[in-house]
């Protein structure tokens, strides 16, 4: 006995593309390495689209079918993220219930952090919840697919989870390439279920089809999706500008809002570092002209001006006898704004500033802010050493996720207001993470940089006046000029700078001043960053462009840290007083009753996402033009005009669609029949004289159009009995489509050929 192979309406292929969509889109996610257990959520789509298909196909009416369907998959998601390792020999209703670990406990614990604004760092509860995602995601594909057929219910949704994975991944894995898959599968779905849709039609009206049309349709769907795909490649790729940030969310929208809660519910997820603007890399190079721009990079907002301010972004220690300073290549270690402070060494004489930082770059890892930086009100990555007490020793900060256009944040520095007087007065012991690293000079460093060091410092006795000369001197003796050529090959550019050219720019400045303080004992290293800018007192900002960019001098001392310095003869000094409570601009700024920690203490990194967050009317957003040396998202892929040229395709298949469908409508009729042939015989060249019957009217096209004679000779005489019989109707069970079908073809291979042989004359 012959068993009966199991059928399915609308087609086992159309099954297969319905879990092919949604397995592609579940794929990608556990190759973003996120988070451990993300290898389950394959398994949970796929479940998902095959208990969705046997729901859809049940009985059962649509709230039972949903009712069993959420019971199936809180069983597939609780036993499967149940099953990760985390969870390895624990009974199951400990892995459910346990009151510190298990899967319900955890995600009660999450939601009361989202509803407090808290911090969650449980990786778990994002493999739980994507879970939950994807099989929505299945089920309800299938059901609108096998129940109630709505085919951009299951296109669009997992397209969106896909295209935002792919969007934001910065990872080394090209993701991309799942999205190009995805959209090949879309179209020969969009393809299949228009051609299900059409058997039902032919079947219900006993209309004959070939059965294998089906591999018609599929070729063709997969031939637009790659054309589609072809022309995509070659458009150019859309550039992180102010535009599309302003498109997607303003500095405090309903996106940027979603976005902020993200990153501090999934903190514990991986993150990968990013295509950036940040103008600063790991070496800094004493090289040719510069030519930055004017556009503007960030506003920052504080409560009063500032007696001086720089914005620091990256500190290098290492100069080499090739001309360039090196980053230390520190490790990091991630800080979260309820963990408190970053742990600097302690010193004296400062204050806390807290600043507001709205960023113009299109993509930064930088936190930028006053120096010393020591909190922040998002995730950070602290680049640092330590000290013998445990203390960081800060050589970058930045931020755990990439910073977007528009994006604002607020920081906390130690700025200090240590008068000169106690600068001068205070010790030159050193600790040992000092004189190692601080005073370190290559052998390139030539007799007469050493000599002029020493003829500028001859009879001083500590290092701030030593500093301020040096300073001076090369103030009064650097022309400052952007434009010129790098030192020749050979040449060391301190001593070129210092004895040749005797011109240069900040970079120059810098190098110069700390080649001399070093030769002398003075632990120095050089800082980039921006300038201040231009403050606005009205707003109470600093508005920082391209231009400020800057790299000035830090010196060392032991009871008060790091001290800035403006050697650059462009940029204005501002003296110390020269003692603590002198008359000036840091008198009017500072508290010397305050101490560190108690300024410390008033300030509560946790408390800066809801507090002291400006609004959007409040901020003067920066230009729409883009950066110097934007980076594009993907490269490899233009990822957006892809997603550009399928929306085409899509609205160009909609519409062809919705044209087959008017031309249905038209050709079904017998007396638009009749009106369709009489334009067509326009478009022909052929004019009829008014005196002409229907039966005139058709020999004369079916002579022009001999392959098409019986099909017009049957439409009109069909029109002639609907118009003039008694019976003012047309035989029964006649069916004009069959007939257009073979027509049409016919007609518009004649009008073409018409119409070229026009043209040709």
């Amino acid at each position: 006995m012959q068993m009966n192979r199991p059928r399915l309406e609308e087609g086992w292929s159309t099954l297969f593309l319905v879990w092919a969509l949604i397995f592609t889109s579940a794929l990608i996610i556990p190759k973003t390495e996120l988070t451990n257990g993300l290898q389950i959520i394959p398994i949970v789509a796929t479940l998902a689209v095959l208990s969705g298909v046997l729901l859809a196909k049940s009985r059962f009416n649509t709230r039972t079918a949903q009712l069993f369907g959420l019971i199936f998959g809180l069983f597939a998601v609780f036993y499967l993220v149940g099953a990760i390792s985390d969870f390895a020999g624990l009974p199951w209703h400990e892995r459910l219930l346990h009151p510190e670990n298990g899967i319900i406990t955890r995600q009660w614990a999450w939601m009361q952090a989202l509803v407090t604004g808290g911090t969650s760092r449980d990786g778990l509860m994002f493999v739980t919840q994507t879970a939950v995602v994807y099989w929505i995601l299945g089920a309800t594909a299938a059901w609108y697919t096998f129940r109630n057929p709505r085919v951009w219910r299951v296109v669009v949704p997992a397209g969106l989870v896909l295209l935002s994975v792919v969007y934001y991944y910065n990872g080394p894995k090209p993701l991309q390439y799942y999205l190009a898959i995805y959209l090949i599968l879309a179209m020969l779905f969009v393809a299949r279920t228009y051609l299900v849709a059409q058997e039902k039609q032919w079947r219900s009206g006993s209309v004959r089809y070939e059965k294998q049309i089906w591999y018609t349709f599929i070729r063709a769907g997969f031939i637009a999706s790659l054309l589609a795909l072809i022309f995509a490649w070659g458009l150019p790729p859309l550039s992180a500008n102010a535009t599309v940030s302003d498109a997607l969310s303003g500095a405090k929208g309903p996106w940027r809002e979603f976005q902020d809660s993200w990153t501090r519910m999934f903190s514990a997820l991986r993150t990968y570092s990013s295509n950036t603007a940040d103008p600063y890399q790991d070496t800094l190079v004493l090289g040719g002209p510069r030519n930055p721009g004017n556009v503007p990079v960030m506003d920052v907002f504080v409560e009063e001006k500032l007696p001086y301010v720089y914005w620091q972004a990256i500190v290098y220690d290492t100069y080499t006898e090739n001309g360039a300073w090196l980053y230390s290549d520190d490790p990091f270690e991630e800080l979260y704004p309820e963990d408190g402070q970053i742990n600097t060494p302690p010193t004296q004489a400062r204050e806390v500033v807290t600043q507001t930082i709205v960023s113009y770059f299109p993509n930064s890892s930088f936190v930028y802010g006053a120096p010393e930086i020591v909190a922040a009100d998002r995730p950070l990555n602290v680049f640092a050493s330590a000290d013998d007490a445990g203390n960081k020793l800060v050589s970058s900060v930045r931020s755990k996720y990439v910073i977007q256009q528009g994006d604002q944040y607020q920081v906390a520095s130690l700025m200090s207001l240590a008068d000169a007087a106690s600068l001068r007065q205070d010790s030159t012991q050193y600790p040992a993470w000092v004189t190692e690293r601080y005073l370190q000079m290559p052998d390139s460093i030539t007799p007469e940089t050493i000599a002029l060091a020493e003829d500028l410092t001859a009879g001083l006795d500590n290092p701030f006046d030593k500093a301020i000369v040096v300073r001076d001197y090369l103030r009064e003796n650097i022309a400052y000029n952007d434009q010129i050529q790098a030192a020749p090959q050979g040449v060391e550019p301190v001593h070129y700078t210092l004895f040749v050219s005797q011109e240069g720019y900040c970079n120059y400045y810098a190098s110069s001043m700390a080649m001399l303080l070093r030769s002398q004992g003075v632990p120095t290293r050089i800082v980039s960053g921006y300038a201040q800018g231009a403050y606005d007192e009205e707003s109470q900002s600093y508005r920082v462009r391209a231009s400020n960019a800057h790299t000035w001098v830090e010196v060392y001392f032991p009871n008060y840290g790091w001290i800035q310095f403006e050697p650059t003869a462009s940029i204005p000094t501002v003296a110390r007083p020269e003692n603590a409570g002198g008359g000036d601009a840091f008198a009017e700024f500072a508290n010397p009753l305050l101490e560190q920690e108690a300024l410390l203490d008033e300030f509560d990194p946790g408390d800066l996402t809801d507090e002291g967050v400006l609004n959007a009317d409040d901020l003067e957003r920066g230009p729409s033009e883009g950066l110097a040396g934007e980076q594009t998202f993907f490269p490899s892929f233009p990822v957006w005009p892809a997603i550009t040229a399928v929306i085409i395709l899509i609205a160009a298949i909609a519409l062809s669609l919705f044209a087959n469908t008017t031309n249905k409508r038209v050709e079904a009729d017998v007396e638009k029949s009749y009106g369709r042939l009489s334009r067509w015989a326009r478009w022909l060249g052929i004019h009829y004289q008014p005196v002409d019957t229907p039966y005139e009217r058709a020999e004369t096209l079916a002579t022009a159009v001999p392959e098409g004679k019986e099909p017009i000779r049957t439409l009109t005489h069909q029109y002639v009995l609907k118009q003039y019989s008694p019976e003012k109707s047309y035989e029964d069970g006649f069916d004009p489509l069959p007939l257009w079908r073979q027509l049409r073809p016919v007609l518009l291979r004649h009008t073409i050929i018409t119409w070229l042989n026009k043209w040709r004359r």
